[in-house]
């Protein structure tokens, strides 16, 4: 039970990599969003997942609620976790996460990243570990989620990244497989198919559709006896109001 717990929290949590010299898109850069997931368990529904980003200039902050009921055992996720944007590094950099999880495996985690996200330190239940990386980031889920959606946004096609869980770092690798037309929540939709790769004893693909500003809106897991799914089920977006400025009258001169 374990196990399938930690597999559906990272299906939803966990895609990123790095990518190369670029801006933030402007469209949607400040607004905050609210999406919620059903998620499937061999086709039958077993829980809900909502994940609320806020932005405040290049500083994020994200609010995560999950809960999960399988086999007659129930879990919640609760977890607040805050990055930003490094033109710098051209990358999201993890700052830190606080995560408390109820039922099977029940715990509190907390997460700061310093230098960049070069280094973390974690404390899992009151045991304090320490990872460091100079190859690339060490990020969190949500970080990881932000930067693979900017990484499709601008087409790329292979990405790989760290992820900082709770009590290690796992290194993991993304391809984009190609373009599907696929039924949604909210219709036919034009989708981008996401494949993680080296992972022969598991199959994870991702759909992100443009028309819904690049958003997660299908993911699948299987492994073993694990056979996961995932699906937007609403998106709520709120955006500040466009400041208008007011410029000095300059007369054309003749």
């Amino acid at each position: 039970m374990k196990s399938t717990y930690l597999s559906i929290t990272a299906l939803l949590m966990s895609f990123s990599s790095l990518l190369p010299a670029t801006e933030l898109p402007k469209k949607y850069h400040q607004c905050k969003k609210i999406l919620t997931y059903n998620v499937f368990f061999h086709g039958a529904k077993i829980g809900t997942f909502e994940r609320q980003i806020n932005w405040n200039n290049n500083n994020v902050n994200v609010y995560t609620y999950s809960k999960i009921d399988v086999l007659v055992t129930k879990s919640s996720l609760k977890q607040h976790s805050s990055y930003n944007w490094s033109a710098e590094k051209n990358s999201f950099i993890s700052q830190s996460f606080d995560r408390d999880v109820k039922g099977l495996i029940s715990g509190k985690f907390t997460a700061k990243f310093s230098d960049n996200a070069s280094k973390s330190s974690v404390d899992s239940n009151g045991k304090i570990m320490t990872f460091s990386d100079d190859s690339m980031p060490l990020l969190d889920a949500d970080a990881l989620a932000s930067q693979m959606r900017l990484n499709i946004i601008n087409d790329e096609t292979k990405f790989d990244f760290l992820l900082q869980d709770a009590d290690e770092v796992n290194h993991y690798f993304f391809e984009v497989k190609g373009q599907e037309t696929i039924n949604t929540n909210f219709g036919k939709l034009k989708t981008i198919r996401v494949e993680q790769t080296r992972k022969s004893d598991r199959k994870l693909y991702l759909w992100f559709a443009p028309e819904l500003d690049y958003q997660l809106v299908l993911g699948t897991y299987k492994r073993n006896i694990l056979d996961l799914k995932t699906t937007l089920n609403s998106k709520k977006v709120v955006c500040p109001p466009v400041k208008v400025v007011s410029q000095p009258f300059i007369p054309q001169t003749q």
